[in-house]
């Protein structure tokens, strides 16, 4: 009778997780969900010669969602003082990002695996400062 009883307090603990975390999502976090993604599958496969049109598709992908998270604004926009220089801010941040995106493609393309590591370390770090720019919490 415990053991029932136990897990029919885990079954709704971990429900009420996944309710919170759905709550949590906002259309720009499930784009930059895509980026990230594909971002490590093509960083785990970028050795390959035979995976470069999948990663030159996973760039496709990339591109697109970092086209679409543009358009978007910041979860901690509605929290700032000055909006409209936070919402520049990340416009330009983003800029930046989707350009060294573009150096990653354009180092597949050439079968240059030393550029598209760079790139790719590039993008890294440009993640890592926006995140503490903007105050996104990596999980």
């Amino acid at each position: 009778m415990k053991i029932k009883t136990l897990l029919t307090v885990l079954t709704a603990a971990s429900l009420g997780f996944t309710a919170f975390a759905a709550d949590d999502d906002t259309p720009l976090s499930k784009q930059m969900s895509v980026v990230n993604k594909s971002l490590r599958l093509v960083k785990r496969q970028l050795g390959d010669a035979a995976k470069k049109d999948d990663n030159l598709a996973l760039i496709g992908k990339v591109k697109a969602a970092l086209d679409e998270a543009q358009k978007l604004e910041p979860k901690k926009t509605k929290d700032q003082a000055d909006k409209a220089a936070y919402t520049k801010k990340f416009k330009e941040e983003m800029g930046e990002l989707v350009k060294t995106v573009g150096e990653l493609e354009a180092g597949i393309k050439s079968d240059s695996k030393d550029k598209a590591e760079a790139a790719l370390k590039k993008i890294y770090e440009e993640k890592e400062k926006g995140h503490k720019d903007f105050g996104v919490d990596d999980d």
